[in-house]
């Protein structure tokens, strides 16, 4: 369809009253015609002519004296006294609005948006309207519905720089780094750039793996020292470089000696480089100046974990999650935490906010195929594999349970895997993971391999009942193997005693001395 065509159907669509349905052919131009000079003209023309007019039924003194009550811890009150109202004039666009806000504020969210839906179909040209039901889509982690309720305010104000800055933020939260940056690479130019934006656009590069970007971005500017050296610090932590990282934090703590950030962020400089005990203190060091902060909660929680001390990682993460309920970085570590320790029902409810947790590395396959369930009647089904190949080879034991449930089994995994996958099941088809296309029509359902666990382990039975192996290894391999170790009717035992990871290599690695005692 043409771009006069899409204007005419807009256009009929305002005639129409179907003013939602309109805005949404003006955000079907921007998207495939953002330079275009025209919608500017038309949006501005057809809000003149159809933007509801909101009655000042409250006063601004009213208005401000309810959100100095909810401050106080009165918003139940507040809500009571607007619900009285409502029921009066159930028609009063600005007692909706105002129903929406604070239920949102009182984290009452199903409520929040129903009022925040009915007052945007009541009056669709107005702004704030949008924004509003976005930040309470956000507070749910509904970040998709949240970026397309921006970019209807974006449409009823195309050069408001401050919405364009919250659909940037939102796109790094969704992972798609590529058209955040898009976004920033317009904002950075204002001459009176904030360290806000400075802040995002950077966070947004080094999330992206763009970390030399970003340090020649900040090299060039002069003032926000630091914020500055926070930023070059993490952009340089991310590249392994830990002594220039190191010496960062240290130059933002002589900047700003309660930088509890900086603290953190030192320890994790000091855990790549092999100091334990400087890593610990830093993070204790950090919570000494801001008790609270999920910065250094987590840090802490995570260098407990990888150092093994998964009863005071467990509480920690706990605690961080109690002051964040949206902290996905705690939840997932909780989840390792807890199924570590056979607690399956919640740890497998918490690994699910992996998707949330912003340096897990996966991105989910965009796809209209339905999830698989235990109550599918699935004929094909795809698995797609999301991790790293040793967390991969821990979910393959679930293959043999998954396969009798459906007809056809593919699976799209790391071609270094196949010839195991082969093994375990000739009938199993399989996909090289970076050639992969869920767009095929071979497929009833998918699900990530990562949720297979969810389905088949609730408690230890499981592995009682399935001790025999599920990787059978290659015979050509085991004749080698077995004429190099000649001993019989002894075991046959491997150790792995050396993680290459960097950054928490060292906290789960062991020496050769160690190990003497025993070998």
């Amino acid at each position: 369809m043409s771009i006069n065509d899409l204007f005419k159907k807009a256009n009929n669509l305002f005639r129409q009253n179907n003013h939602i349905e309109g805005l949404k052919i003006y955000k079907d131009i921007f998207s495939k015609y953002p330079q275009n000079v025209r919608l500017s003209d038309e949006v501005k023309k057809t809000t003149k002519k159809y933007k509801q007019i909101i009655n000042q039924t409250i006063s601004d003194q009213e208005i401000s004296n309810f959100f100095d009550m909810q401050k106080q811890d009165q918003g139940e009150i507040v809500i009571k006294h607007l619900n009285t109202m409502y029921k009066k004039n159930n028609n009063d666009i600005l007692i909706i609005s105002l129903l929406g806000t604070f239920y949102s504020l009182e984290k009452n969210y199903d409520k929040a948006i129903y009022f925040q839906k009915k007052a945007i179909e009541k009056a669709p040209f107005e702004l704030s309207f949008y924004q509003n039901l976005a930040i309470t889509l956000r507070q749910q982690d509904k970040n998709i519905d949240a970026l397309s309720m921006l970019y209807f305010a974006k449409i009823l104000s195309l050069n408001n720089k401050s919405i364009d800055f919250e659909i940037a933020k939102l796109y790094t939260l969704i992972k798609n780094y590529k058209a955040s940056d898009f976004i920033f690479s317009n904002l950075i130019k204002d001459k009176d750039l904030t360290e806000e934006i400075i802040h995002h656009y950077c966070m947004n590069l080094i999330d992206w793996k763009k970390e030399s970007q970003a340090i020649s971005f900040l090299k060039k500017i002069n003032n926000y020292t630091e914020t500055k050296n926070l930023l070059l610090g993490l952009a340089n932590y991310k590249l392994n470089n830990f002594e220039s990282a190191k010496i960062c934090f240290l130059e933002a703590i002589k900047v700003n000696k309660n930088s509890f950030v900086a603290y953190s962020h030192l320890g994790n400089c000091y855990l790549g480089l092999g100091f334990l005990d400087k890593a610990e203190n830093c993070q204790k060091e950090s919570l000494k100046i801001s008790p609270k902060n999920s910065i250094a909660m987590n840090n802490l929680g995570a260098f407990w974990y990888f150092t093994g001390n998964s009863e005071e990682a467990e509480k920690i993460f706990i605690e961080s999650i109690k002051e964040n309920a949206h902290n996905h970085e705690a939840k997932y570590f909780l989840a390792l935490c807890q199924l570590a320790k056979s607690n399956y029902e919640q740890g497998w409810s918490n690994y699910s906010s992996r998707w949330l947790y912003k340096n897990f590395d996966s991105f989910i396959f965009k796809t209209n195929l339905p999830k698989f369930t235990l109550d599918t009647h699935s004929k094909n089904l795809i698995i797609w594999d999301e991790q790293g190949i040793g967390d991969t080879v821990l979910f393959l034991r679930f293959l043999k349970d998954i396969k009798p449930l459906v007809n056809k089994l593919y699976i799209s995994i790391d071609k270094r895997l196949h010839p195991i996958i082969h093994r375990i099941d000739p009938d199993i088809l399989f996909y090289d993971k970076k050639e992969f296309n869920p767009k095929t029509n071979y497929f009833n359902h998918q699900m990530p391999i990562g949720d297979l666990g969810p389905l088949f382990v609730k408690d230890n039975s499981y592995f009682s009942k399935n001790k025999k192996s599920y990787i059978i290894s290659s015979k050509q391999k085991n004749i080698v193997l077995e004429s190099k170790l000649k001993e019989k009717n002894k075991f046959k035992c491997g150790i792995s005693w050396q993680s290459v990871n960097r950054r928490i290599g060292l906290a789960k690695s062991l020496t050769l001395d160690d190990l003497k005692p025993i070998l």
